[in-house]
């Protein structure tokens, strides 16, 4: 039985559609973007092989979960550091350490341009761990 070619054509539109993977890591918000929520740190994925999406920094789904096509940056084999960062010194700390112990921060922050025009966080404030809601 052939296919009509809206049925094929519906078909190539809804394969274009689907995301191809990871964005490129760290793309720059517009320069007017305020700051946004974003986790930092343990992203609940689970793969049985690498290269496998396990911390990043990441847009939350509104339960907050991540998702592979809500990623900004991606430590695909476990050994990644997290990515470069600017803020204060205390914050950038609690990331680190997060990072390191495989926890997850909610923050408020957006990538700005940094040397070689290569996006950099800026964290402008720590919520605290992510899933958890501010009063």
């Amino acid at each position: 039985m052939a296919f009509p070619i809206a049925s094929i054509l519906f078909l190539s539109l809804q394969a274009a559609a689907l995301p191809s993977g990871l964005p490129e890591p760290l793309v720059e918000t517009p320069g007017d973007a305020g700051a946004m929520r974003v986790h930092v740190g343990n992203t609940a994925i689970q793969c049985l092989r690498l290269p496998c999406p396990s911390r990043g920094v990441f847009v939350p789904d509104e339960q907050s979960h991540a998702a592979r096509d809500r990623m900004l940056y991606a430590d695909m084999d476990g050994e990644t550091p997290p990515p470069p960062m600017i803020g204060d010194e205390a914050l950038l700390a609690a990331i680190t350490t997060a990072w390191e112990e495989r926890a997850c921060l909610a923050i408020d922050g957006r990538l700005i341009s940094g040397e070689d025009d290569r996006p950099v966080l800026r964290v402008d404030r720590v919520i605290g761990p992510c899933g958890d809601r501010p009063e």
